[in-house]
């Protein structure tokens, strides 16, 4: 039975094509070679015999148009305008010659979900009927809104009902703007009910001469409407709002106007004035839907969140399936506070705009960023995946290869992640944020390898990261980030004096960069490791040193980062360790006890940082070894307890992860109280988590040795020096 419906409707619909529904087409003299030019305007039909309705925005400003029947090769000339109502944007004028006027509907009987016949002259060429279907009434004006987009040349034409009766006029895009992600603007089709077509067909007035009705106020505002549409469609901004002020001074009562202006200030940067003009709009028609969206607009921009949340409320009150409201909405939620609660009152928005517009692109793409902040890594690729169906050509204002990338990479989906970023490469050769964004991807895939003892794979990633920050700089020199993210990756390859030099440069591109600071420290620390391990100790005195100031620097810069505090002491611990090594005991305890500061430091900071209290332990049990070789036994055994407490607290703290270190830092500090015992369990402790560290075989034998277990002693011991001969010159 529906489909007998849908036949019957579109065989009326093609009838009205070739009796009633008409083309409206401009035409003008050419200035310079003196041609005819013609140009398809719009769609009108016959209301009388010889009277044809039209949207007056097809007409206006036109030097002298005609209609046509396309399929009949009929053309009708122009005597003059009849009726015109500018609140509706309808006009009616005279033709010469006859066509079949098609008979009215009742618009005020028709259902939202009801199924309609759209027909006119789309793309200006050939007449078309389309099935589209009743999204809802607007309470303000009785306009009807269609779920479906009328194409550009639908304008003036007629909606039929299955009777073939006309029950509305097509008009078109309606004139909110909708800003959001990169621009994009979201249009609702309306047709203005036949009840409004009516009442005008009935109050008609003398026929005008259409040069005369040209000339009309409110008709040279909608020609300057007209105009500002088509600057716009040119991005000439500056002149589209210099019509459309021409357009508000000829028309000053015009809702519309004042609408269209506020959405034009939102493209250019002026939502404040853009809100003025949503005002007035609303003082004049408190119920204009549009007016209320583009003022939430303007307040987003402006991050006026409540004030744009409460707009949309207003926007939904007045029409509750007006899917902008709630895109928009959903943006100045998520916004608003960046918590979980607030972010999935957005998603719940965002799920009713997509209901009502299914195949929006720019709604799945906003969806999609909502689900990822809620590390719904799945739902987001899927929006994306959507959104790549319905356009599987990279879209440079979403980007969405790109953004699917992260969202891979964040999911640990590193292939699928270059990939992705492979895809916006392809696209785009010079997108140097694409670069950037894919040697993150390699970079994590080789830290990914390295994890999984893959040493090769994950040098070889480390360089393909490195390659890609590379290109990246190449393109765009000053591209900070690059830099530092090159350094990272230098630094897994242990080439740290490249990787200072990539922080020297972040550092010069920010000198307030605290991160750089930091991360040219890390080098610098490394390096001076490094140094120590190849026997040059007045090198890696040098590189300490300077990793210490570099950390002072990050620290002044950010006086509440806990990881710098501990990276310094961290630094001053490894300083104070060469200055032992030198027999310089003096600047080792100043150094150590600076350490304990600044891991004190870290754990006010931050209560649950574990390493700081394993570091603190372990420096506080060494000065105890200090102490004890200088025969201060009991700040020793006060040392030694504090240590255990320390121990005690990391081991907590790192229960889901428990760390070797830690457990020795405890075994030592109770091996030097006497608690040998106990000391051996926390040995044991750490050697299954780390079974190849020759220090705990060793230090376990001399625990063991102590209670008088020799043979087990020497066992330990004797595997100690398998691991590494030169273990005993390695404790404290």
């Amino acid at each position: 039975m529906q489909e007998t419906r849908k036949e019957k409707l579109q065989e009326l619909a093609e009838k009205a094509l070739t009796e009633s529904v008409v083309r409206v087409v401009w035409q003008k003299t050419d200035e310079e070679s003196g041609k005819q030019l013609i140009g398809p305007r719009g769609s009108g039909f016959f209301v009388d015999p010889n009277l044809i309705v039209t949207n007056i925005h097809c007409i206006a400003g036109a030097p002298s148009f005609f209609a046509e029947i396309v399929s009949a090769k009929t053309e009708f000339s122009i005597e003059g305008v009849v009726a015109f109502d500018v609140k509706n944007d309808l006009v009616i004028f005279k033709a010469v010659g006859t066509g079949t006027p098609l008979p009215f509907g009742d618009s005020e009987t028709v259902q939202i979900g009801d199924m309609f016949c759209a027909v006119g002259y789309p793309g200006g060429e050939n007449g078309i009927a389309t099935q589209i279907t009743l999204q809802d009434i607007r309470n303000s004006d009785r306009r009807l809104e269609i779920k479906e987009d009328f194409a550009p040349g639908y304008s003036g034409g007629a909606v039929l009902n299955s009777m073939g009766e006309v029950i509305g006029v097509v008009v078109g895009a309606a004139t909110n703007i909708l800003m959001y992600n990169g621009g994009t603007t979201l249009y609702t089709s309306h047709a203005i009910p036949v009840s409004a077509l009516q009442f005008l067909l009935a109050n008609r007035i003398e026929m005008m001469p259409l040069d005369e009705w040209q000339k009309l106020p409110q008709i040279q505002g909608f020609s300057e409407v007209v105009q500002a549409q088509m600057n716009m469609m040119q991005d000439n901004h500056m002149e589209a709002l210099k019509c459309l002020n021409t357009a508000s001074e000829l028309n000053p009562n015009s809702v519309e106007i004042y609408t269209n202006r506020a959405g034009l200030k939102i493209l250019m940067g002026e939502a404040e004035d853009a809100i003025i003009d949503c005002d007035s709009a609303i003082k004049l028609n408190p119920d204009f839907v549009e007016a209320h969206i583009n003022r939430a607009a303007a307040n987003l921009s402006l991050d006026q969140h409540n004030a744009a949340i409460a707009d949309c409320d207003a926007a939904i009150k007045l029409d509750p399936d007006f899917a902008q409201a709630y895109v928009i909405r959903a943006t100045a939620k998520f916004a608003a506070k960046p918590d979980s609660e607030q972010h999935n009152k957005a998603l719940a928005d965002y799920n009713i705009a997509l209901k009502l517009i299914p195949n929006a692109a720019e709604i799945y793409f906003a969806r999609a960023n909502v689900k990822a902040e809620l590390k719904d890594y799945a739902g987001a690729i899927e929006d994306y995946d959507k959104i790549i169906t319905l356009n599987p050509e990279p879209n440079p204002l979403l980007n969405v290869y790109s953004f699917r990338g992260d969202v891979k990479r964040f999911n640990r989906d590193y292939d699928g992640a270059i990939e992705d970023y492979d895809k916006v490469i392809q696209s785009n050769p010079k997108d140097d944020v694409a670069y950037n964004s894919r040697g993150r991807a390699k970079y994590d895939l080789g830290r990914s390898k390295a994890k999984q003892g893959d040493k090769t794979d994950a040098r070889k990633w480390y360089q393909a990261a490195i390659d890609d920050y590379s290109e990246a700089i190449t393109l765009d020199p000053e591209y900070r980030s690059c830099y530092f993210n090159r350094g990272l990756a230098k630094r897994e390859l242990r080439d740290y004096e490249e990787a200072i030099a990539d922080y020297d440069k972040v550092i010069q591109l920010n000198p307030k960069s605290d991160t750089g600071y930091f991360q040219r420290a890390y080098a610098k620390h490394q390096l001076g490791v490094s140094n120590v391990d190849d026997g040059d100790v007045a090198g890696a005195d040098g590189y300490f040193q300077e990793s210490i100031e570099d950390y002072t620097e990050s620290i002044k810069l950010d006086p509440v980062d806990a990881i710098s505090y501990y990276n310094r002491g961290f630094a001053k611990y490894r300083l104070g360790k060469l200055k032992a090594g030198q027999r310089n005991i003096a600047d080792t305890r100043v150094l150590y006890q600076q350490s304990i500061e600044d891991y004190t430091k870290t754990l006010k900071l931050d209560p649950k940082y574990a390493d700081a209290y394993n570091g603190r332990g372990w420096l506080r049990y060494i000065l105890g070894q200090l102490d004890t070789d200088q025969g201060n036994i009991e700040k020793a055994t006060n040392l030694f307890h504090a240590a255990i407490v320390d121990s005690d607290e990391a081991i907590r703290l790192q229960k889901d992860n428990p760390s070797a270190a830690t457990y020795h830092t405890r075994a030592t500090a109770k091996a030097a109280l006497g608690d040998y015992d106990h000391a051996i369990e926390d040995f044991d402790e750490a050697l299954r988590i780390k079974p190849d560290e020759a220090l705990y075989y060793y230090e376990r034998g001399l625990a063991k040795q102590a209670i008088g277990k020799h043979e087990e002693a020497k066992a330990d011991i004797a595997k100690a020096k398998e691991l590494d001969p030169d273990v005993e010159n390695k404790s404290y």
